[in-house]
């Protein structure tokens, strides 16, 4: 298999052959994994987020080639292009709600630092009686029934419910440090800027002073800002864009590993090997026979 391979859908195991065609399409997990016998096998959303919530039973969801235990009051948020699959215990239900990103446009033009938020994978597991939770599930159990109906401004009522479930879970995912210091505006649209550049140059290896000049603003005010916004450094945003695809190499294709040292931009694959263990704890070819 290669990461080209794996299939993209707008539904899990349903052609993209059209546009979405909800602003919000939302069931519950059984609907689609009891019969495919809880297995979900490994795909991907180009243009889609998703939201699930695991209210009983469990399982083992596997994103980008890193494994994550499920269990009741798990909240997973899949950005566009994770590669995910599941394994799901028999019997397990909860909520998966499905957004198209133009869905979320406009909230993310609102608040820029959402979007930055948005874009990252995030597994929680919270407790039962969270508030929280019983929040997300209300909202979640809401935003069913109205899909479920067949009423006048079906469209924009699901619109909302979509955009109402996305900002919990940007709430939820935002670090301390965001709540705490209440990044402004101008912050969170840098963060983002800075985000999207990662996304198209990280296999170029630029320094991350030719970030900064290109986002006219230094290294060491890129550097706070992202602590500021994300709760991390703006060379971990690049190291892990870069092992985000370095486990999505090694767990979906058979690429030799210097290949994918290569394709990655490292002219060393001995070197890529060393910058992989530090940060995986394992070597890729240990990664790789482990997955």
């Amino acid at each position: 298999m290669t990461l080209a391979s794996v299939p993209a859908y707008w539904l899990y195991d349903e052609p993209r052959d059209q546009r979405f065609p909800d602003a919000l399409h939302i069931e519950r997990i059984s609907a689609r994994s009891a019969p495919r016998d809880w297995r979900i096998e490994p795909h991907r959303h180009q243009d889609m987020a998703q939201f699930f919530l695991i209210a009983t039973g469990g399982g083992l969801v596997r994103i980008d080639g890193d494994e994550h235990q499920l269990a009741p009051s798990t909240v997973l948020l899949l950005p566009p292009l994770a590669i995910h699959e599941f394994r799901f215990e028999p019997g397990t239900e909860g909520f998966v709600a499905s957004v198209a990103t133009s869905t979320l446009t406009p909230l993310i033009e609102a608040d820029p630092a959402l979007g930055a938020v948005l874009g990252e994978v995030f597994v929680d597991r919270r407790g039962p009686n969270d508030g929280s939770i019983v929040e997300l599930a209300a909202a979640m159990e809401a935003a069913l029934a109205e899909f479920g109906r067949n009423r006048g401004s079906r469209e924009p009522a699901l619109a909302a419910h979509a955009r109402l479930i996305a900002i919990w879970f940007a709430r939820t995912a935002r670090s301390h440090a965001v709540a705490n210091n209440g990044a402004s505006d101008g912050r969170a649209a840098l963060v983002r800027r800075f985000i999207e550049r990662v996304e198209s140059h990280f296999h170029t290896h630029e320094p991350l002073d030719a970030y900064a000049r290109a986002l006219s603003v230094t290294g060491p005010h890129l550097t706070r800002v992202c602590r500021e916004v994300l709760g991390h450094s703006a060379m971990r945003v690049i190291q892990g864009r870069l092992m985000i695809e370095a486990r999505r190499d090694l767990v979906y294709t058979r690429s030799p590993v210097s290949q994918v040292a290569f394709r990655l931009g490292f002219s060393d694959p001995a070197y890529f090997s060393r910058f992989f263990a530090t940060r995986a704890g394992v070597s890729p070819s240990e990664y790789r026979a482990a997955g």
